[in-house]
Order: C-alpha cells, then structure tokens, then sequence
C-alpha cells in the first residue's frame, strides 16, 4: 500500500507539482554451490519518511524527511544433506555424524544505529527440532558380552548450539545438550528379571536451580506365586545443581553434585488365582506431577471390580495444590434379576476434588465412543492410555469445584438383549447436572449380531444460565451390512434468551437454528450400499421450534464403473405454519446417465408447491437424450383457486386477560433481596377450597412491609398490537395494557414486569420471519408496586464484646518426627480444612445480605462481563441511521415486534415511506452519522 502524500507548505503559493517517490524494497536469493550446500542472501529497506520534489513555474525544490529508516541484510552459507555426513566412524560402527551447520553474517535495525550479528552453529535449538551433530554409539563395537545384553540398537547423544556475536550484545552461546536410551536387557536374578536400562542426560537447559540432570533406572518384572509384578525405571538421578544464592559455595564452585533417588515410572501388577484373577497399574509423569493407575479384578468369575484414578498435585498455573478424579464399578456377570426381564448388569460412581465437567470433549466424546471411557469401561488396563487421556480431557483440574456421581447399568433378557449404562455426575458449589449414557441393543447375541444399535448421549442441566439440553447420536450401528446414522438434540432455555428446539436429524435447509450448545445434529439416515462402485442412500429429519415444524427426506443413487455411471436423487423439504393454516412443499429430483465421460441422458426436475389459500405452483424441469437433439426445458408458474376460510373463529382477548389478573395465583409478594429480614412473617392457615368450580381460590396474601407486590401474566403480551392469540384472531381489543392508580405517598411508580412470549403466537410471520426470528422475546405482562426509598428504621445499635478462650486439646502431635502416617494425617487435614471452606462458601451465614455487604466493602471492585439484552432500532434504509420523532432518536425498543408496531404507526401516517424504513438491531446503528 502507497503512504498517503501529506500536504505540501511553500512560500510560493502557486499551483506547481510535486513528486513524492517510494523507497522501499526486499531481497532474496540463494547460490548453490554443491546440491546440498548453498548461499543464501537477504535483504531489505524501508522508510518511514518522505522525498518530495516540488516544480513550480519559478523554481524547483527538493525537501528530505527520512525519519526511520530501517535496513536488512543478511549472508548465510548452509549446509543441508538428507542423510547426516559421517565425519568420523563409518556407517555400522561407532560414528561422529553432521546433520547440517549454517555459517551467518546479519546486519540490521536502523540506518543511524545498525547492528552487526555473527553467528556459526549446528542448528536452531528455539526452532529446529532435528539433531544437527551426533554421537553415534553402537554397543557390539565396544564389548562382546556388553554387546549380546543390551542388543545391537544403537543410540545416540545429539547437540543442538550456536555461537553468536552481536555488536550491541557481544558474545553469546545457544545450545543443549542430552539424551534418552532404553536399551532392552534380560539379566535374570532369581525370580526378579531386569528387562530393560533407562540412561538419560539433559544439558544446557536450566529448570529452576537445576543446571543439568542424569538419570540411571532400570526396568524389572517378577513371579512370587500367582502374582507378577513390573516395575519401571526405578534408579537414581545425579543432579547439577547451582549454588548462587547460597554462601557457602558447592563442591565445584558455583555448582553442586546431588545424588537423588529416582522414583519408578511405573507399577503394574496382575493375580491368576483360583478365586482372583486381574492386574492394575500406577504411573507417575513427574513433569505433570501426576499419578494415574487402574485396577481390574474378577472374584470367581461373576463379580468384575474396576478402578481408574487420575491425582494431580500440580494446578494448571504451576502452584501446588491437589486434584483427583476416581471412577469405581462393579459388574455382576450375567446380572441380578431385578423382575419382568430386567437385570441390574452393575453400579459404579465418580468422584472428582478440584475437577470440573469439561462439555465440549465430552460432546466429541459422544460422537466418537469416548463416554465409554466413564460408564463401565472395558479393558482398562489394555485401554489405560486412551481411558487416562480422555479423563484428563473430559474432568479438567478447577480448583474449588467439586463433582460426585452414581452410575449404574441395567440389562434385558437373559442373555442380555439391551442394556443401558446411565450416569448423573453432580457439580458443585457452581450446581451443574450432567447426565451421560450408553444404550445398546445386539440382536440375537454377539457372535451373530444381525441388529446392532448403540446411542451415546449426553443431558446437561445449568440452573445458573436456565439451561436444559440434550443430544444423542448413533455410534457403530447396523442391520446385517446397512449402516445407521443420525443423531437428535433437545434445547429449553427458559432465560433471557428463551427458546425451545427439537430436532431428529437436524433443521429445514433454509432454517438458520440459534446458538445450540451441542452439534447440529447429523441427518436421520440408512446406507444401504457405501461402496467406491455404488452408493445407495437415504436420510431424513423432522424439527419442531417455537415458530415452526419442518420435516424432510432425500434419497441418493450412485453406479459407478469405468464405462458407466449412474447418478439420481429425489427429495423434499416441508414447512408447516398453523393458523392461517398454510405450508410450503419444496421438491427436486434428478437422473443422468453417463458413458465413458460423456452425458448420455438426463432428466430434473425441481419445483415448489404452497397453500391452501391461494395454490401456488412454480417449478421446471429438464429432459435431454444425446442422440435426440437439444435438451427440452419447461417453466410452470401458476396459481390457482380462490381465498378460503381457513382461520378459527375469532375470540375475545379481554375477558382472558380479566381472568388472568383475577387469579391469585398472578400476584406474588416478593421479598427485596437487599434488605435483612427484620420482620417475621407467621404462617397463615391453608384456604378452603371453593365451593363450585365458578368461585375463585380466595386466600389471603401476605405482603412484607418493606417487600413489593408483583402482579403478572404468561397469557399475552401488554402494549403490543395483537394479530392473533394462538391460532384465532381477537374479536374484541387487539392492544391492552395495565395501570395502578398510586393513592399513598409512600408508593413509588409501578415497574414494568417484563415476560417471555413466542413472537409467533401473536404476530403473523411470513415464512422467511419463522426461519429467521427469534423464538422468545420478552414483552410487558404487568406491573411491580414496592415502596418509595427505604422505609426501614431502627434504635441506637449497641456493640457488644463477645469473650471466648482458646485451649489446645493435643500439643504432643509436634514433638514427634514426622513418619508416613503423620504425613498421610497432614494431607488430610489440608484436604479437610479446603472441604470446610468449600461448604463454608455455600451455607446460610455466606448467603446472608450481611456478609455479602461486609464482603464488598472488603473489595469493593468486582470486575466481570454482563451481556446487555438485544435492542432494537427503526432506522433509514439508505444509511441505517435511526428516524427522529419529534427531535427524539427511537433507539430504546427491547423487542422486535414493538419496532415493527411503531414502523408500521409511521408509514399508516405517512404511506410515503413506507420502503425507506426498517428495522434493525442496535448493534448496526450508523452511529458516525447520528448528531
């Protein structure tokens, strides 16, 4: 992009020329002397700044300004072979190998204060991770005996450095140095074998204090009668340690030889008894600090136990701290008969410390198998990495989170038919419920399985957002070689932003859902053949939301060969509105044929059919056979039949409204949540129910003195021009809405009382607004009548001294040394003084208006996001800057439907305007051009 010229001052005010070149460019090339080595050169320059040459008919000037001007330059010869150069050694034997080298000289930064960079290294240690100079060791060429144990696998010591010299910063070293082998041995000690040794150095990467480490395990495994045991990479750890910030120096100087036990990686264990029978394992990651294991074990081959634990004693920002999560099951075998055919097949739970429900792998999880790494695993000492991996995925570490859940599996017929595998994992304090489950039907057993269906699903249940969802999706289903897919989703929110979503195998082509929190669920479908040579298919969906109901088909045909291909589809897409009943039926199907690449025949035909009132059909179709001549198209667009009656009787709106003010159950007395309970409201008697059903309830309501008085409705929206009540039109009023006569000072104005209702019960919507529109918007429904300022007073409070005195019961637990058991209690205790803060968060005291008061006042910045609710805005067509009425900008409408009510109040006014308004969310509100 060109700069802007800026504007020209000069004494000479006539009008001249002036010419203002751009100076920038870049460099690169490369030289190649031999095909594995050549010259690479770079270069570039900049300026931020002006040349101007002005021409005047008098005189010609030259004015400079180069500010910043920046230049680049560099020299590289590289060295880049795709097998390493041997420098010493040969091929098989022991051996010094290059894999590359780069010899460089930089120059750069800005013209006025450049900076010369020399640089000549094996690689880029921040950048390449490939081995540039290696030590290669081959253990035969060294000892016969040492060569026959630890096998002919040779390894390598590899080193990563480059030496830099910069003429601002002087001389500097980049590099390391290591390495790891696991070299497989077989030394027999008795009933002990060790099976492999564990040699690793890391260098020149400083981790804390540590300058560089050694470490020296081996791996073991033994019999001690029906029990075997493995062991893996227990030895000892030799560290290099720096002592800068210590006196007394080390034994090398600045630096000190530690000798350190080197805890195992690993350890397994596995029983064959008469009884028992099973194994488990523990690992440890020292760089996670994280401890993993699994337990299997069959007690006389009808009670399965297992065990997966994952503890953390590490949080995700470096502190210390402590985490776990613990999944337990007991399966029964062929199962305990629970009546009518159903067995309880096993039960289990999970138990989560400072661990979190993580939705988003666990929604993967349910379209790829994953759940069943929680609910009754299957060999999980076989599957521990992938079990391991996906706890740590789907129960991520939070700190003060805690989770608890039952699990259990219930089985069908004897042998089992179905069976499903249900969990309900509970969180808190932040209450969450999350439900998660496996249903599997095998038919007629699992060596022959002719029918195979299996539904993963997942619930969630978030009070917090006023949430419910659900989704579940077939996972590796079939019948015979047909294959199953599909999936289907549940949403209720009964927020802000309410809304309520059904979907079988998703939505209507044209339909754009809300914000969903789980995947469109995939099409409802059978794949009858799914090979490379021919594909048959056919799927389906079937959608209900707030505004709408659609359902549809599609069925694919596929013949492929060399020669010929065959290709047809045939589909249909249904929207369904009620009153006035009316539909749109969109079709299209196809068939071509194809030979050796070269159309031979093909037919389409696509079209649309709406109604009852008026018939609409619009289609064409499409017909060509090579040999015959042109294609033949034809065009349909007709309509027909008269305008029909298709609306329910009209109905009065006002008598409903009457009865809706005049039930009690509308008038709720509410309690404001800022003040403290200083008065006591006593329990009244239960009313007596009417005597006939055309009395109303009459029991008294209790309103506090400081509370307020809420009178509401969910049966229409106030101050809103009604089309209709659900599917009949109003006979009577179609606007009302509600007042309070004020008759006492000490009231304040009435607050609106604001209500979910589907815009589409009221309003009539085209086809295109019931796609498109939000489901639930909130809308006048009452009123609020609380009093004015603070009514509460009180006496002179008096402050009182509380005194209390402090005995220590048992002072002998800090004389004694620490022993195992003492540190195990010590845990506990944190463990126990974290749960006591944790329960301490959520009972009466914490929730009281006073400590939460005492709480601000101690930080009175509470820092967070709010989201505002959607506003709208009827604003100009050509500019979208929003109308004036009266000098008044109209920004402030809190639904859709109350902006279109005052659009269409304008333009019944003034007809003349009736295309130069609209309405428009105040998210895109020109507001450059508001004044």
């Amino acid at each position: 992009m060109l700069p802007i010229p800026k504007p020209i001052a000069s004494s000479n005010t006539a009008s001249g020329l002036a010419l203002i070149p751009l100076l920038q460019g870049e460099l690169s090339t490369k030289l190649y002397f031999t095909k594995n080595i050549y010259l690479k050169l770079t270069g570039a320059f900049g300026i931020d700044g002006e040349i101007i040459q002005k021409f005047y008919p008098d005189e010609i000037t030259l004015d400079a300004n180069l500010g910043d001007t920046s230049i680049k330059a560099s020299m590289e010869l590289i060295g880049d072979p795709p097998q390493p150069w041997v420098l010493i050694g040969s091929e098989t034997t022991n051996r010094l190998e290059l894999g590359g080298f780069k010899l460089g000289l930089a120059l750069g930064g800005q013209i006025d204060d450049p900076v010369i960079v020399a640089s000549l290294g094996t690689g880029d240690p921040k950048t390449n991770n490939n081995p540039r100079l290696s030590f290669v060791f081959v253990p035969k060429d060294v000892d016969g005996f040492f060569g026959s144990v630890v096998g002919e696998e040779a390894f390598r010591i590899d080193f990563q450095s480059n030496l830099i010299w910069s003429s601002r910063d002087g001389l500097a070293f980049e590099g390391q140095v290591g390495f790891e082998v696991l070299l497989p041995i077989h030394f027999s000690l008795g009933v002990i074998e060790i099976t492999s040794l564990y040699i690793a150095m890391r260098g020149g990467m400083p981790t804390d204090d540590v300058t560089a480490k050694a470490d020296l395990g081996v791996s073991l495994k033994g019999n001690l009668g029906p029990v075997s045991f493995v062991i893996e990479n227990i030895g000892t750890s030799l560290l290099l340690e720096s002592t800068e910030q210590s006196t007394s120096g080390g034994l090398l100087g600045d630096e000190d030889l530690n000798l350190g036990f080197k805890p195992p990686n690993g350890i397994g264990l596995a029983i064959d008894a008469s009884v028992i029978k099973g194994g488990g394992y523990l690992r440890f990651d020292p760089d996670r600090e994280e401890y993993a294991g699994n337990l299997e074990l069959v007690f006389s081959e009808w009670i399965a136990l297992k065990a997966i634990g994952l503890i953390t004693t590490k949080m995700p920002d470096g502190s210390r701290g402590f985490s776990m999560v613990i999944i337990i099951t007991a399966e029964f075998g062929s199962g305990i008969q629970l009546g009518f055919g159903f067995t309880l097949l096993g039960v289990g739970g999970i138990l989560g410390v400072n661990r979190v429900v993580n939705v988003e792998p666990l929604k993967d999880g349910v379209r790829t198998g994953g759940v069943e790494s929680v609910l009754f695993p299957q060999n999980v000492v076989a599957n521990a990495p992938r079990i391991i991996s996906d706890l740590r995925a789907f129960f991520p570490v939070q700190e003060g989170q805690f989770l608890i859940g039952p699990m259990a599996k219930i089985g069908y017929d004897t042998p089992t038919l179905a069976s499903l595998s249900l969990g309900v994992i509970i969180e808190f304090p932040d209450v969450n419920i999350t439900i998660l489950g496996v249903l599997k039907v095998v038919l007629p057993d699992e060596q022959a399985d002719i029918l195979r269906l299996q539904v993963n699903f997942l619930g969630r249940v978030e009070p917090s957002n006023n949430l419910l969802w659900f989704y579940a999706e077939l996972y590796d289903s079939r019948i015979l070689f047909i294959t199953l897919e599909g999936g289907m989703g549940l949403l209720v929110n009964w927020g802000d932003e309410a809304n309520f979503v059904f979907s079988i195998g998703g939505f209507h082509p044209r339909y754009s859902p809300p914000p969903l929190p789980f995947n469109i669920p995939p099409r409802l479908a059978v794949n009858i053949l799914n090979e490379s040579a021919a594909k048959i298919r056919i799927e389906g969906y079937f959608a209900v939301t707030s505004n709408t109901v659609q359902f549809g088909a599609r069925a694919e045909l596929y013949f492929g060969f060399s020669a010929l291909k065959v290709e047809g589809h045939l589909s249909f897409d249904v929207l369904i509105q009620f009153s006035p009943f009316y539909f749109i039926f969109e079709f299209s199907a196809g068939l071509s044929v194809k030979v050796f690449g070269f159309g031979l025949f093909s037919i389409s035909v696509s079209g649309m059919l709406e109604g009852p009132s008026k018939w609409h059909i619009k289609g064409k179709a499409k017909w060509k056979i090579t040999w015959l001549g042109p294609t033949i198209k034809v065009n349909i667009d007709e309509t027909w039949g008269q305008e029909k009656q298709s609306e329910l009787p009209p109905i009065e709106v006002f008598p409903l409204l009457e009865r809706e003010y005049e039930a009690i159950t509308n008038w709720q007395a509410v309690v404001p949540s800022s003040s403290s309970l200083l008065v006591t409201l006593r329990k009244l008697e239960e009313p007596t129910a009417p005597s006939s059903d055309q009395e109303p309830e009459t029991r008294p309501l209790v309103l506090h003195p400081v509370g307020s008085l809420r009178i509401s409705q969910r049966k229409m929206p106030l101050n809103l021009k009604l089309d209709k009540l659900g599917n009949q039109r109003p006979s009577d009023v179609n606007e009302l809405s509600i007042s309070a006569v004020i008759g006492s000072n000490l009231l304040s104005d009435p607050a609106i009382i604001r209500e979910q209702f589907a815009k589409g019960e009221f309003k009539d919507l085209n086809k295109s607004q019931r796609l498109s529109n939000p489901g639930f918007e909130k809308y006048n429904a009452g009123i609020e009548l609380k009093t004015e300022g603070s009514q509460v007073k009180t006496s002179q409070a008096i402050r009182r001294i509380i005194r209390y005195e402090t005995i220590i019961v048992d002072n002998n637990f800090k004389r004694h040394a620490y022993s195992f058991f003492e540190i195990v209690v010590q845990q506990f205790q944190l463990l126990r003084g974290r749960l006591f803060g944790h329960f301490l968060r959520g009972n009466a005291v914490t929730k009281s208006p006073i400590s939460v008061a005492h709480r601000a006042r101690l930080q009175p910045r509470v820092e967070g996001i709010k989201i505002e609710a959607h506003r709208y805005t009827v604003a100009h067509v050509k500019d979208n800057t929003p109308i004036t009425i009266g000098g008044e900008i109209t920004t402030a409408f809190s639904t859709q439907a109350e902006a279109f009510d005052f659009m269409q109040a304008q333009v019944d006014s003034n007809p003349n305007v009736s295309n130069e308004f609209h309405v428009i969310p105040n998210t895109e509100v020109n507001e450059t051009l508001v004044v």
